[in-house]
């Protein structure tokens, strides 16, 4: 099919646009920033993990802190009711007298035992505390890297919409220019995932790869430079380059 000059141009800014929009689809659909989310999404899953073992290594202290206060209250109290009986001393012998004051040495030194556990539970305590307030700082670290790049990708996408309306509007005035059997053939081959057209440099398809034949090349060098072909393989619209 021979084409006008103008057409020829028309043409040429079609092939453009097609192949612009069509790397602006693949980034609208394939983010260029999706593989640092997925990771950022990953490793806050990984420290939700983390900070729910952390967090019961947390609990553990504190419950056996308590647990352990309560053993100290117990015998204190003992100390007390013994320390009151002692003190009362009704009926009791000196033998009985004996024996409480060794009961409330008994209590004093296992309070002293526990309170001495205690604290060695409190700096266990305050260590694993220290561990779990640093993951929640990693988590709030990588929360907020995610928000960012989540807001980086919904503009860019946004942004790629916009592109893609104005390149889409561009390509259909290109087409409003050429032939309709052209670009008959042109959308056809798109929908094949081809590019629709190319501009021929040298005895091969620019969209397929295919070889053209030295006998159908001779012809095409030897025709008006706008004449278009199509090629025998995919079916794209061909057009020497001038």
């Amino acid at each position: 099919m021979l084409i006008t000059d103008d057409q020829r141009t028309a043409l040429q800014t079609l092939i453009e646009l097609t192949a612009n929009g069509r790397a602006l689809r693949h980034e609208h659909d394939n983010p260029k920033r999706a593989d640092e989310l997925a990771d950022l999404v990953r490793t806050h899953q990984e420290l939700g993990q983390e900070r729910t073992q952390r967090s019961e290594i947390v609990d553990g202290h504190r419950t056996s802190i308590a647990e352990t206060n309560g053993l100290i209250e117990a015998q204190r109290t003992q100390i007390e009711k013994k320390t009151a009986e002692l003190n009362d001393g009704t009926g009791l012998t000196s033998r009985d007298l004996v024996n409480l004051q060794n009961e409330i040495a008994g209590h004093e030194a296992r309070a002293s035992e526990l309170e001495e556990a205690v604290l060695e539970q409190m700096e266990t305590l305050e260590t694993a505390e220290a561990d779990l307030s640093s993951v929640d700082d990693r988590i709030a670290e990588v929360t907020a890297a995610g928000k960012e790049v989540q807001s980086a990708v919904k503009g860019r996408k946004a942004e790629l919409r916009d592109l893609l309306e104005t390149n889409a509007a561009s390509a259909a005035k290109a087409k409003s220019a050429l032939p309709p059997a052209l670009v008959a053939a042109f959308d056809a081959n798109v929908e094949q995932g081809g590019p629709g057209a190319a501009v021929l440099t040298g005895p091969n398809c620019q969209a397929c790869g295919q070889q053209i034949g030295a006998a159908a090349w001779k012809a095409m060098l030897g025709t008006d430079v706008n004449e278009t072909y199509e090629c025998e393989e995919c079916e794209a619209v061909l057009l020497r380059r001038d």
